[in-house]
């Protein structure tokens, strides 16, 4: 099953709306207990995190589903117009992004590199031998129009590559995540002329 997507931005106005669908979601699919605060709070975080981005956004949130897993989508268009995108480019190549603090922020500042344009690794804003970026991607020489950063894989490598210092430092950041900790995966990528979010459940 898939939901209606829902056309979202970063002021905040579709926050309800989109709860609404969570439950009618819910709802149909008979999720109930832990898993169905489950996908509230994923969705929250993801809401969270829309409102977090810089200049004008707008973006397109679904749920869906298959056998295993529940699926909660954002997808954004590359396309988009001149001020927009010189707005993503000065947040996406800003010192800040470097420090982000926590999952969700790191992940924002990642989607909005994407987003901005800036697909390969030389254009990143933190792209020291243990970048969040690198760590948590499917290739640590490129960022082409296939790659994926996964959330499970920057967990993997967290554990098996970083040294113990910033390793300690990167577990407690996964440790007091809401999205590290229930989710069981999140993936970042580009999709044709789109960026998309995808964070991923168990049924």
């Amino acid at each position: 099953m898939k939901t209606n997507e829902i056309y979202v931005t970063n002021d905040g106005s579709c926050r309800e709306e989109v709860l609404s669908e969570v439950e009618k979601y819910a709802d149909y699919q008979g999720v109930t207990g832990k898993k169905r605060i489950h996908l509230r709070l994923l969705t929250e975080e993801l809401l969270g995190m829309v409102n977090e981005i810089t200049g004008k956004f707008y973006a397109y949130f679904w749920i869906e589903d298959d056998n295993k897993n529940y699926y909660i989508n954002l997808q954004a268009d590359v396309n988009m117009d001149p001020e927009m995108r010189e707005e993503l480019l000065k947040s996406s190549t800003s010192g800040k992004n470097a420090a982000a603090k926590g999952v969700m922020g790191k992940i924002k500042n990642l989607f909005q590199t994407y987003l901005s344009g800036l697909n390969n690794q030389s254009a990143f804003p933190d792209t020291d031998s243990y970048s969040y970026y690198t760590f948590g991607a499917d290739s640590m020489s490129t960022f082409g129009s296939t790659n994926v950063w996964s959330l499970a894989q920057y967990k993997t490598n967290v554990s098996s590559e970083i040294p113990e210092g910033r390793m300690n430092e990167e577990w407690d950041e996964l440790e007091r995540s809401i999205v590290a900790n229930i989710a069981d995966d999140v993936s970042v990528g580009i999709d044709g002329s789109s960026v998309k979010i995808v964070v991923t459940t168990k049924r």
